[in-house]
């Protein structure tokens, strides 16, 4: 057996070991037979969550990031037409 061959199929071994923890660990305390309120309440609190993490987090980095990125190329403007 090839040596690459031998690399791919660890790899591969291991990205199916990977895959398998993730589903169970993501899946574990599912229950299909949640009340329908339950529901309902755990999608608004996902919405509510999402909306805060991307109002404390994301939009404030993508603008900080867009401000820096803008004053760089007003600081190299500056530099070249003066």
């Amino acid at each position: 057996m090839n040596p690459s061959d031998r690399a791919h199929g660890w790899r591969v071994l291991a990205l199916c070991v990977a895959l398998v923890l993730c589903v169970w660990i993501g899946w574990r305390d599912v229950d299909p037979w949640m009340a329908r309120d339950e529901v309902r309440e755990a999608i608004r609190l996902t919405v509510r969550r999402g909306v805060q993490i991307a109002l404390q987090f994301v939009a404030p980095g993508v603008l900080l990031a867009l401000l820096v990125r803008e004053l760089q190329a007003f600081r190299r403007a500056r530099t070249r037409g003066g």
